[in-house]
């Protein structure tokens, strides 16, 4: 195994601006995004979820407008986040906002989810970074504090961060997401916060990440039980490496080269020479392989990650293949939300 492994409403008219000359680089294609997905009062729209919008693609949208240093979209994202998300007492954010059903247009679930509050606060310390604003980084903070005082658990000894406040645990096991483990988050968070309670949360993440590899080909599940005799499949949730877990890879590319990563990793990127293509899942239970292909997303992942193993050309493949996948995407902001984290270098960065 690896070094790491060891160690206004709707009423906001939406256009979509996703075709032709708009693919050249990588700032037109943040323009594309902005266009496609960023409403006029600062709201990703998901509209693959009935337009909704949620703490996640804040979080994904703040660390691009850093990324791609867009201090005005950054702001007018953050404070329709603030105004809208944070309505909760402990200072972390409502993780859904939508269309109710008797059509008002506000939270739908006031539980939050742990992978927006830790994108939201990272963002905000990547932009005191960017632009010399301690400002933000003092909004950051008390965030970074509350994900330490209510969404961390000791299992065995072990940090483990929760999946949201409310839900995750049951009886004698705890739930977890391993792609809510964002590993360069509790690097940041070290920096600001208690060093070695989050040097010990990102150790202890790296761990809980090395023990969630199933299946034939040892790659990171989408969800994980932690019970007394070790971690397993939540086969209730999914037995996939599939639409969370390929987060994981994403979070690993900042760790170091070839040795950051598992070695599923390898056989994954040999799989896909075999098919022609990147399945949209593998079961990681019955060692089943999806008939159908990933979004760009998924497959600049698998780039990024050919690349860190030092596979150049299937890396530059793959890219390809991404990027001409992206241009009939119109609709999904979580596929190019991916695509783009990528191609910035947002969590490296």
């Amino acid at each position: 195994m690896s070094r790491l492994v060891k160690l206004l409403p709707m009423a906001v008219v939406m256009t979509i601006a996703l075709s032709g000359a708009a693919y050249g680089g990588e700032k037109e294609k943040w323009e594309s995004y902005k266009s496609a997905f960023l409403s006029r009062d600062g709201r990703i729209v998901d509209f693959h979820q009935d337009s909704c919008s949620h703490s996640e693609g804040q979080g994904y949208g703040l660390l691009l407008a850093v990324a791609f240093g867009d201090r005005e979209a950054f702001d007018r994202m953050w404070a329709w986040t603030k105004s809208n998300l944070r309505v909760r007492t402990d200072g972390l954010f409502a993780w859904k906002w939508g269309k109710r059903l008797d059509g008002r247009w506000e939270i739908i679930d006031h539980n939050n989810a742990t992978d927006g509050d830790l994108l939201i606060a990272l963002a905000l310390l990547k932009a005191a970074d960017k632009w010399g604003s301690q400002a933000y980084a003092k909004e950051a903070l008390p965030i970074v504090q509350s994900i330490r005082k209510n969404l961390v658990a000791n299992w065995q000894g072990r940090l483990l961060l929760l999946p949201s406040y409310y839900g995750f645990i049951k009886k004698e096991t705890l739930v977890f997401n391993p792609s809510y483990l964002i590993l360069p988050a509790f690097r940041a968070f070290a920096k600001v916060d208690d060093k070695t309670y989050w040097d010990k949360v990102w150790g202890d993440s790296a761990h809980f990440i090395s023990q969630s590899l199933f299946g034939l080909y040892g790659l990171p599940a989408d969800w994980a039980l932690a019970t007394e005799k070790g971690v397993k499949l939540h086969s209730e949730k999914s037995v996939y490496f599939g639409y969370d877990a390929i987060r994981v890879l994403l979070h690993l590319a900042g760790e170091g080269g070839a040795e950051a990563y598992p070695k599923g990793v390898r056989e994954a990127l040999r799989l896909y020479g075999q098919l022609g293509y990147v399945p949209t899942w593998l079961d990681l239970d019955r060692d089943a392989i999806a008939m159908s292909s990933a979004t760009a997303g998924v497959y600049a992942i698998y780039g990024l990650t050919a690349k860190r193993v030092g596979q150049t050309a299937l890396a530059e493949k793959l890219f390809k293949e991404a990027d001409e996948k992206l241009s009939k995407e119109k609709e999904n902001y979580y596929s190019f939300s991916l695509y783009l984290l990528v191609a910035s270098e947002a969590f490296f960065k």
